[in-house]
C-alpha cells in the first residue's frame, strides 16, 4: 500500500482505539463506580449499556453527515462530542448525568469508529479487506490490554476520575491524525461524489448475504460484550479480584485476542472466510457452554479463565470474517456503517438482555449466552448453504 492507505488505516486503528478505551477504561472502575453511583456491582453494568447505546446512535445521522460536510468534519463532530460527554463526566454528580455523559462518550467514540470502519472500504476489498480487518484487531488488542491495565492502574493508585481525562488525550492524538491527512479524506469524499450512489439501507439490509453475517457478528459480538462486562463482577465476587487484579488479567485477554487477529491473516491464505467463521463460531458455543457448566459446579477459577481466554480469540477470529462476508458484494462505504451498525444493535440488545437474567444469577445469563453461540453455528451453517 502506498503512504495515503496506510494513513488512512492508521486513523481507522486510532478510532477503534478510543472507542474500545470507553469500555475496557471503565471495566476495573465497576465497583468504585456501584459504590459512586449508590448501585449493587451487577446493575453498574448499566454504565456498559449506556455507552454501548450511545455507539449505536450515529447510523442515523452519521451517512447525511458525511454526504453533506465530508469525512473530516464528521470525525470532527465525534471528536467534539466525546470530549463534551468526557468533560461532563468530571462534573457529574449523581447518576442520571454520569449516565448522560457515558451516552455522549458513546455516541461519539461510535461514530468515530463508524467512520473508521467504513474507511476501509474505501482502501480495500474482499480478502484485503478482511485483512485489514484483522490489522485493526491489533488496534483493538492494544485497548484491550492497554485500557483494562492502565484503567486498573489508575483506579488503584488515583481515581477513576483520571479515566475522562486519558479519554480526552487519546480523541486529541486521534484527530490530529485525521487533521493530517484532511486532503486524502478530501478526495475519498469526491470519488463518493462521483458514483453518486444514493445508500440504500433497507434494500441492503434484507439481502441474505448481508443480514446474516450481521446476525453471527451480533452473537460473537453479544457473547463478547456481556462477559467483558460483567467479568469485573464475576471475579471480584466469585475470586476476590480487586481492579488491580482484574486490569492486570486484560495483558492475557489481550494476547488471546491478538492470537485470533493473527490466526484470520495467516489463515485466509488456506481456507475462505466462511471455514474460518465456522471455527470462531464453534469456539463461540464451546466456551460459552463450558461457562454455563461452570456456573453450576462452583466456577472453578482456571476453567473460568480458560474459557474467557477462548472466547476473546473466538471473537477476534469471528469479526472480520463476518464484516467481510457481509460488505464484500455490495460496493460503497454505507454497507460497512450499516454493519457496525447493526452489530452493535444487536449486541446492545443481548447486553439489555442480560440485565433482566443477572439478578436470577450467573447461571442464567451463561445459558444465554449458550444460546447465542448455538444461534451463531446455526447462522454459520446457512451461511455455508448460500455459499455451496
Amino acid at each position: 500500500m502506498s503512504s495515503s492507505p496506510q494513513q488512512v488505516l492508521l486513523l481507522a486503528c486510532c478510532t477503534t482505539i478510543i472507542a474500545q478505551l470507553g469500555i475496557t477504561l471503565y471495566i476495573p472502575a465497576t465497583t468504585q463506580l456501584a459504590s459512586i453511583l449508590n448501585t449493587e456491582e451487577a446493575e453498574s453494568y448499566k454504565v456498559l449499556l449506556f455507552y454501548l447505546g450511545g455507539a449505536v446512535l450515529p447510523i442515523v445521522f452519521m451517512s447525511r453527515l458525511i454526504r453533506s460536510f465530508g469525512r473530516h468534519t464528521a470525525i470532527l463532530v465525534c471528536c467534539a462530542t466525546l470530549f463534551v460527554g468526557s468533560v461532563l463526566s468530571l462534573f457529574s454528580l449523581g447518576s442520571e448525568v454520569f449516565f448522560f455523559s457515558r451516552l455522549m462518550q458513546g455516541i461519539g467514540a461510535g461514530g468515530g469508529a463508524l467512520i473508521g470502519r467504513a474507511l476501509l472500504t474505501d482502501i480495500s476489498s474482499g480478502a484485503a479487506l478482511a485483512k485489514n480487518l484483522s490489522v485493526l484487531s491489533y488496534s483493538f488488542i492494544l485497548a484491550l490490554i492497554g485500557g483494562q491495565v492502565v484503567g486498573g492502574f489508575l483506579i488503584s493508585s488515583l481515581n477513576w476520575i483520571a479515566l475522562p481525562y486519558l479519554m480526552i488525550i487519546g480523541l486529541i492524538l486521534t484527530y490530529a491524525l485525521a487533521f493530517k491527512i484532511r486532503t486524502r479524506l478530501y478526495k475519498l469524499d469526491a470519488v463518493e461524489k462521483e458514483s453518486a450512489l444514493t445508500p440504500n439501507y433497507y434494500s441492503t439490509a434484507t439481502q441474505p448475504s448481508f443480514f446474516l453475517p450481521v446476525i453471527l457478528g451480533g452473537c460473537g459480538y453479544g457473547i463478547f460484550i456481556i462477559y467483558q462486562g460483567i467479568g469485573a463482577y464475576i471475579f471480584h465476587s466469585n475470586f476476590r479480584w480487586n481492579s488491580a487484579d482484574y486490569g492486570t488479567f486484560g495483558l492475557w485477554l489481550g494476547l488471546a485476542y491478538y492470537l485470533g487477529a493473527l490466526t484470520v491473516r495467516r489463515a485466509l491464505t488456506v481456507v475462505s472466510v466462511c471455514q474460518l467463521s465456522i471455527f470462531g463460531a464453534c469456539l463461540l458455543i464451546a466456551s460459552s457452554s463450558v461457562l454455563f457448566l461452570a456456573a453450576w459446579q462452583n466456577m472453578s477459577i482456571h476453567l473460568v479463565v480458560g474459557t474467557y481466554l477462548v472466547i476473546w480469540y473466538a471473537q477476534a477470529t469471528l469479526y472480520p470474517c463476518a464484516a467481510a462476508m457481509a460488505v464484500n458484494r455490495i460496493p460503497g462505504a454505507h454497507p460497512m456503517m450499516l454493519f457496525s451498525f447493526l452489530q452493535q444493535l444487536v449486541a446492545l440488545i443481548f447486553g439489555a438482555l442480560a440485565t433482566f437474567f443477572i439478578p436470577y444469577g450467573i447461571q442464567t445469563v451463561a445459558l444465554l449466552t449458550a444460546c447465542l453461540g448455538g444461534l451463531g453455528v446455526l447462522t454459520t451453517l446457512l451461511i455455508l448453504k448460500r455459499e455451496s
